[in-house]
């Protein structure tokens, strides 16, 4: 149980909600019946208050492609400084629709003279493609600074993503509950793996999922023209075979958080395995990340805090194992958003890339593709 001091971040939700809130996020591929019977709530108490906080904008539901398994071959981040000469809304104005047209970008972020965008490309000159058109445009324009932007690839083959979009062990801290392991949710393979083989009505439900994560069954055979077992039945085998997973996603904002924390490292080559397991747990206690992206010689971590006080204590505590353990080499790129001032210019969103990727003409509805 809580503590009333642990729950005093959270006034605007009851411990009931709280718990709600955290076992959807924590189990977000489990039916509604399955969840309260685990956290020993009434049915009733659980729809009533899911219900309540679904239409208050606690949270919102995705469904993620598990993007190495239908092709895609790695996840890009890009990030820096901009010309503080120059405002967001000067930038939009010449590049939004650029950056619009860019559909590997799934979330794009800027505040005053800093942003970052996360990607995933079916391979590097796909991304490349963007990167030089992106850099192009704004050099032209005098967007950037005299730092640039970096640019920073991650082959999943390569690469372990250990969060992706997952929030379970930030509303664990928040709410004063156990968290899991990353290892039992990390979902995105490491390693060579094997393309899955969909049938075009597959196709069709997977991008159903995606752009209507919370629709019925019924509701999504409807939008893409199959049956209501055909969805069924693909969704039981995405699910099965991780082909896609869920996420829930809270809302930051109204769970009292102020800042978003962009931070990149490269490490030591020669740090031992069980030194790298006891960092990666660090990570996971201290910074609770929703992005977190590594392989051998660098990664990324995105974190939210409820405010600068607490994001510099949970770094400092980082930075003092790293340093004791020679972790690091060079000094880390850090940037710091706060969420009231940030311009969302991407909001997640994976629809893009899916019709992409999957063949469909993003122009016409999937119901009217063959």
């Amino acid at each position: 149980m809580m503590s009333t001091e642990e729950f005093a971040f959270n006034e605007n939700l009851s411990q009931n909600e709280a718990r709600v809130l955290h076992s959807l996020v924590k189990w977000p591929d489990a039916s509604d019946q399955e969840i309260h019977s685990q956290i020993l709530m009434k049915k009733s108490t659980f729809s009533s208050i899911k219900t309540r906080l679904k239409e208050q904008g606690f949270y919102k539901r995705y469904y993620i492609p598990n993007f190495p398994l239908i092709g895609f071959e790695l996840t890009n981040i890009m990030f820096g400084e901009l010309n503080r000469f120059t405002t967001i809304e000067e930038r939009l104005r010449i590049a939004q629709d650029t950056l619009k047209s860019y559909k590997e970008d799934f979330l794009v972020i800027s505040e005053n003279n800093k942003a970052f965008n996360l990607s995933v490309s079916q391979n590097f000159t796909e991304y490349a493609k963007n990167s030089e058109s992106f850099f192009k445009l704004y050099s032209e324009n005098k967007f950037l600074s005299k730092d640039g932007m970096y640019v920073k690839t991650y082959p999943f083959e390569l690469s372990r993503v250990f969060s992706f979009l997952d929030y379970e062990s930030l509303l664990a801290k928040l709410f004063g509950f156990q968290s899991e392991p990353y290892d039992d949710r990390m979902v995105i393979p490491t390693g060579k793996v094997k393309k899955i083989k969909l049938t075009k009505a597959e196709r069709k439900v997977l991008v159903g999922l995606v752009q209507h994560p919370d629709e019925t069954d019924t509701l999504i055979a409807e939008q893409v023209g199959v049956s209501r077992n055909t969805v069924a039945n693909a969704k039981r085998k995405f699910l099965k075979k991780g082909i896609c997973f869920p996420r829930v996603v809270p809302n930051l904002e109204k769970l009292g958080f102020k800042l978003l924390a962009f931070n990149y490292r490269k490490f030591n080559p020669k740090i031992s395995s069980q030194d790298r397991i006891d960092a990666i747990e660090m990570v996971r206690d201290k910074l609770n990340p929703h992005f977190y992206i590594s392989k051998n010689l660098d990664g990324f971590i995105i974190s939210a805090h409820k405010d600068y006080e607490s994001y510099k204590e949970a770094y400092k505590e980082l930075d003092r194992f790293y340093n004791r353990q020679e972790y690091i080499l060079d000094e880390p790129i850090s940037y710091t958003f706060e969420l009231p001032e940030m311009t969302i210019i991407k909001p997640i969103n994976f629809l893009p890339m899916i019709m992409k990727q999957l063949n469909f003409n993003p122009d016409l509805p999937l119901i009217d593709q063959g």
